[in-house]
């Protein structure tokens, strides 16, 4: 299949002044490597930007200037809400989200397009990524996900059952069930499961699509009081959607306040040696 027989497509990424550069200009170089160039590149800047981060993306432009739209919010709102504006501002029907840290691997989006191809009814297709620390090539983990859709519908009851920074969307089914919400940490999480409530077609890909930067607090940041009303709330719809039984929301209820519980230490080596195999 050659890549005039594949649908033309935005990339969303949003950023925001806490960003280190030298991570932004390898992202962004990441997705202007690909084997399949995307059609636009939506970059949503979540208030005001550093000079350096200012800089990387005035770089990135002039290299591909008719691929590049900015769209710059006043304030920090945080990625639900950044990714919302986002959305509306791709021109096309199908957008791969990208994190300003993350690198994609060369052929990602040739992949899933030709899945889109071969099924254009997905609603979501995502895959598979691995975790590094510093050097790209220092792998520190995995997160695997299902592949088949009623494995997929299985997951969305305990666990995301996308990674995020893996997926491609279609346009007019996330628009139809609500778009990206301001959500706390679970923006994604909601977005799945309002997709799967819906029953619209759902893929994950078995291979690798995205290495992902982790540093040492994001284990932390997993355990923040904070998240609780989002993940009760999510717990909720899931219930209201005929995804759960009422002994699994509360199980699931359970089972999250006790991550948000466990030391931070006890929480990385959960993830790292059950969740994410």
């Amino acid at each position: 299949m050659c890549n005039d027989e594949l649908p033309d497509f935005s990339v969303l990424m949003s950023v925001y002044q806490k960003e280190k550069p030298v991570f932004l200009d390898q992202a962004l170089m990441s997705i202007e490597e690909q084997t399949v160039i995307p059609d636009q590149i939506v970059l949503v800047e979540d208030g005001p930007l550093t000079a350096k981060l200012d800089k990387v993306i005035e770089e990135h432009q002039k290299r591909f200037s008719n691929k590049y739209e900015l769209l710059k919010l006043t304030s920090n709102r945080g990625l639900g809400a950044a990714l919302q504006k986002g959305v509306e501002r791709c021109r096309y029907d199908w957008i791969a989200r990208m994190d300003s840290d993350d690198v994609s691997v060369p052929n990602r989006f040739e992949l899933q397009l030709k899945a889109v191809v071969n099924n254009p009814q997905l609603a979501i297709v995502g895959g598979q990524i691995d975790e590094f620390t510093g050097e790209v090539n220092h792998i520190t983990g995995k997160r695997l996900v299902p592949t088949g859709q009623e494995d997929i519908y299985q997951f969305v009851k305990w666990r995301s059952p996308f990674n995020h920074p893996s997926v491609m969307l279609n346009k007019k089914a996330i628009l139809d069930v609500g778009n990206y919400q301001a959500n706390g940490k679970l923006e994604d999480y909601f977005l799945w499961s309002k997709v799967i409530i819906e029953k619209y077609p759902v893929l994950n890909l078995s291979e690798v699509l995205v290495h992902m930067r982790v540093d040492t607090g994001m284990y932390g940041r997993r355990g923040e009081w904070t998240n609780l009303k989002q993940i009760f709330k999510l717990r909720r719809m899931l219930y209201k959607g005929k995804l759960v039984s009422r002994r699994e929301e509360l199980t699931g209820d359970f089972v999250m306040v006790a991550n948000v519980i466990v030391p931070a230490k006890l929480r990385e080596l959960i993830y790292k040696k059950v969740l994410h195999k």
